[in-house]
């Protein structure tokens, strides 16, 4: 097993365990079906938007497997044009949520904004 296989395999064990860390939330590809993934979410955390009139809105902070089979490959992800679903708040009724920006990633993870 190399170290890039290590890091996948440690992404989805520990990481976006939905016993531990993550929780299940849906992956809506610009292109092609919906599916359910695991994801850390980290909730409420808030944005001034300038462009917008010093808008105030929430940002939400999402972490998923860098894999296409239960995460997100880098190579599929579509700025703008894919969305996740998730609750804003925990026990809340999950809502869609555009994704922004692709805020860091490497072998193992994509860590993307959404709003």
């Amino acid at each position: 097993m190399t170290l890039h296989d290590t890091i996948q395999a440690d992404a989805d064990s520990v990481f976006c365990n939905a016993d531990d860390f993550a929780e299940p939330v849906t992956y809506y590809p610009r292109a092609g079906e919906a599916r359910t993934i695991n994801a850390v979410v980290l909730r409420e955390q808030l944005a001034v938007l300038p462009e917008d009139g010093d808008s105030v809105l929430p940002v939400f902070e999402i972490h998923v497997a860098n894999n296409s089979e239960t995460g997100i490959a880098s190579h599929e992800l579509n700025l703008g044009g894919d969305a996740l679903e998730f609750a804003v708040r925990v026990g809340q009724q999950a809502s869609k949520r555009s994704i922004l920006k692709l805020l860091g990633h490497d072998e193992g993870m994509l860590v993307l904004e959404c709003r």
